[in-house]
């Protein structure tokens, strides 16, 4: 049974349904967070290997045709593949470039890949490039010790070669565990020869093992894993400031970019958008000083590859931050602490983001109080916003410990961003910003589950998306949903490593260039392995809760705009299924009439065009959603089933 076909490990718990609340204050989901397949809970198992096809070149040196030893696909003698002779003629044209390629960049001082070895090796690993050039790579090397100074250098440490057994070391090597452990207990006395032997042989197997797991159990960096920030907060807060400096502290941009903003700034009297501008590089968003689309960016801390989101915090473009916050493992809440920004901005734009993070699940939030430099540092309003907000994070039904912390900062000067500056604020014990995004904690990955690819965006042949779950694979087949298109793999880029690599994980965000026809493809589109689909409807069935932005009941009929992933559609309420009563907290069992604002209810929607989507029990990024109407955003939901239309 080989990778595409192996059954995935059942999850160690599933999520437990969301408990809801309802007060005067707008709330939303107050949930338990299972881990779900964590990286060390399961392991990976080898998959049984098909028997090679049977060698076929005696046919070319003694004209003789040689009989089939088996039914497997015959690789054809003459290092070319036949549309006539192989059924898998077209997969191969494809994939034998890219695996004769990879071979000549990654093992630049083995002999070349003949043709034959090479499609045996895609047939064993079902036509996925990464295993099977580790497939090759570890037989290659394999074959190297053992006519190399591998076997020779273990009996010579032993002694000279006339004092070696009779039996030749390499068929001593060929020994396994099992014929060596009798070749011990049989001799009541072993000689040194026997011993040098059953030494031999386990250091082979020992090599055999390692390599193996090398190969089929590949995993995540554990040490330095991939997470993806939003940043959110009200307009005019500072989150491009703050990034823009963060990432120059960190030397991701130039001192001369700053320069170079701080000169074109002074001939438009901004010159404090010096770092912003690092960010926000159209002419729209320098003209009106806000960031209009998101933007992303990387960089490394101590424990983590961090790929973070500028998202804007303008009403006008809130459609832009949920989707950057469909993406996000963990938030950075930017506030201001300056006189009367804090107050204007605490009811309007932060609450709405802390909202939009909680409906979709952002499970950790590091909140930065930001332009402490415009109050003097002062420790006094300091405790102050940090009182407010607590209020808010209560209301907004936010659990405390998502709260990773609160950090004092300045985003123009750079006090406490990456280190903490005892001199401007004594009074704060506590880390730097970078310090917390360091220490914040991650939900864990579905490393074991379907791969599930969230496209984000096409860009002729790259595209850009992220690994909702499962892995993805250098030559795999990717098919997705809705568009039904196929592509294969050719390669894989990570933004955060800067670099190519051979497989990409749960929780990871990747470039893929592919050279099959991406005709069809969009925004959310979900890429599977073909024999795990995901499931594809207009209609769907989902449990939401509506907030007090909400201006009439809805009724069925009723039209929304949902966001979910990296797909914005609109939907149409098709039926009031249940709703609950706010007084007993009991679902109602009769006919529904309306959801007024502020409840919860289960209801039926059907989309303009089939989406793919997941219940969000089984993948948080594919069932949690974000219904907006008239520019507000007035519910949130978990997609509870999704209706196979017959």
């Amino acid at each position: 049974m080989n990778r595409h076909n192996k059954f995935y490990a059942e999850m160690a718990g599933e999520l437990e349904e969301d408990e809801y609340f309802d007060e005067d204050e707008d709330y939303n989901y107050d949930e338990e967070y299972e881990e779900e397949g964590e990286y060390d809970e399961v392991a990976y198992k080898a998959p049984a290997r098909s028997a090679a096809p049977a060698p076929a070149r005696m046919a070319k040196s003694t004209g003789k045709a040689a009989a089939p030893a088996a039914p497997a696909p015959r690789v054809n003698p003459y290092t070319t593949i036949s549309p006539q002779r192989d059924a898998d003629y077209d997969v191969l044209d494809i994939m034998l470039p890219q695996m004769h390629a990879s071979w000549k960049v990654n093992a630049p001082t083995m002999l070349p890949l003949t043709e034959s070895e090479a499609v045996t090796a895609l047939r064993t690993s079902n036509y996925s490039l990464g295993p099977a050039f580790l497939q090759l790579k570890a037989k290659r090397d394999e074959e190297r010790s053992r006519r190399g100074g591998g076997i020779l250098k273990v009996t010579a440490a032993a002694g000279p070669p006339k004092q070696t057994s009779t039996r030749p070391p390499v068929e001593s090597a060929k020994l396994d565990g099992e014929e060596a452990s009798n070749n011990e207990d049989s001799s009541p006395a072993p000689s040194a020869s026997s011993g040098r032997t059953t030494a031999t042989s386990r250091s082979l197997k020992g090599t055999s093992q390692r390599r193996t797991k090398q190969m089929l159990e590949m995993e995540p960096d554990r040490e330095k894993p991939d997470c993806t920030f939003v940043i959110a907060g009200h307009v005019d807060a500072g989150k491009s400031t703050t990034l823009g400096h963060l990432l120059l502290l960190l030397g991701r941009v130039s001192s001369q970019d700053v320069e170079r903003n701080e000169k074109a700034g002074r001939m438009l009297n901004k010159e404090a958008c010096k770092y912003a501008w690092l960010l926000d590089q159209c002419e729209e968003e320098r003209r009106r000083g806000v960031t209009i689309d998101s933007g992303s960016f990387c960089f490394e801390t101590e424990h983590r590859r961090v790929h973070i989101l500028d998202a804007p915090g303008h009403k006008d473009f809130v459609v832009s931050m949920i989707s950057s916050a469909t993406q996000a493992d963990a938030a950075v809440l930017v506030v201001t602490a300056a006189t009367s920004e804090f107050e204007t901005g605490l009811q309007h734009g932060t609450k709405s983001h802390l909202r939009v993070l909680k409906t979709l699940g952002v499970g950790s939030i590091v909140v930065a109080v930001n332009k402490m430099d415009f109050v003097g540092y002062s420790q006094e309003r300091y405790d102050y916003v940090v009182r407010e907000l607590q209020l808010l994070l209560k209301q907004t039904r936010i659990p405390e410990e998502a709260i990773v912390g609160f950090c004092p900062i300045s985003g123009m000067t750079g006090v406490n961003l990456t280190q903490r500056d005892a001199k401007a604020m004594p009074w704060y014990p506590g880390p730097s910003l970078i310090e917390m995004i360091d220490k914040c904690p991650l939900e864990s990955r579905l490393v074991n589950s379907p791969l599930r690819l969230s496209l984000q965006d096409v860009q002729s042949t790259t595209l850009y998306a992220k690994v909702e779950s499962g892995k993805l694979f250098t030559g795999d087949t990717v098919q997705f949903v809705p568009s039904e298109v196929r592509v294969v793999v050719k390669s894989i880029q990570k933004p955060t490593v800067a670099g190519t690599v051979l497989v990409a994980f749960a929780g990871e965000t990747v470039e893929i260039t592919t050279n099959s026809p991406v005709t069809g493809l969009y925004p959310g589109c979900v890429g599977c392995e073909q024999n795990l689909l995901i499931h594809s409807s207009t209609d769907f069935e989902a449990q939401i809760q509506t907030f007090r932005t909400l201006t009439k009941s809805i009724l069925p009929g009723t039209t929304f705009t949902i966001i979910v992933h990296a797909l914005t559609v609109r939907v149409q309420v098709v039926t009031l299924i249940s709703r609950m009563d706010s007084r007993t907290g009991c679902w109602s069992k009769g006919m529904v009439k309306c959801v007024p604002p502020a409840t919860q209810a289960m209801m039926l929607f059907r989309a303009e065009c089939p989406i793919a989507l997941e219940p969000a029990t089984e993948c948080r990024a594919l069932g949690r959603f974000v219904l907006q109407q008239d520019g507000e955003t007035v519910a949130g939901g978990l997609v509870t089933r999704v209706v196979d239309k017959q």
